[in-house]
């Protein structure tokens, strides 16, 4: 793909990014940091263990552990056991955290799910499902072995 291509796409998935990020309503009662911590114990299999919810969100440990006593203040998540490492704790949603992020999702979900049926044709929609496969594909992309950091991830542009 040429540069300019490559641009073009970033900006255009930049703006899509910020649009959803807009249309977002906040969680109510909930910190930024609290909800984004929610968001990665949702996605995580079967509970997500403090260090893992740092890295996938970059937030220092202090961060992460604040945002996890605020959501278990409000019985949204709660600390179980590893069964392996008991000196290890998984963070699990509660049927609480289950249903908030449920409901969060779908009312984030509606401004995308209206602009796709007000804007895109049948065949557009088919298109944005296979680019969607592409897009999962790139992300989970891990080379092997690691190649060195390409010159814009150095300089942040």
């Amino acid at each position: 793909m040429r540069d300019d291509d490559l641009n073009r796409l970033l900006g255009q998935l930049r703006a899509l990014q910020r649009r959803q990020r807009r249309e977002r309503p906040p969680v109510e009662g909930l910190s930024r940091s609290a909800a984004r911590v929610l968001g990665a114990v949702a996605r995580s299999d079967g509970g997500a263990q403090p260090t893992q919810i740092g890295v996938e969100l970059v937030m220092t440990s202090s961060n992460v552990a604040a945002a996890l006593r605020e959501l278990a203040g409000q019985d949204l998540v709660e600390r179980v056991p590893d069964e392996s490492d008991t000196r290890r704790v998984n963070i699990t949603l509660t049927a609480a955290g289950e249903r908030l992020v449920a409901d969060t999702r779908a009312t984030r979900d509606i401004w995308l799910i209206e602009a796709m049926r007000d804007l895109l044709t049948e065949e557009e929609e088919k298109v944005l499902v296979v680019a969607g496969t592409i897009l999962e594909r790139l992300a989970a992309y891990h080379p092997n072995p690691p190649r060195a950091s390409h010159p814009r991830e150095e300089s942040g542009l």
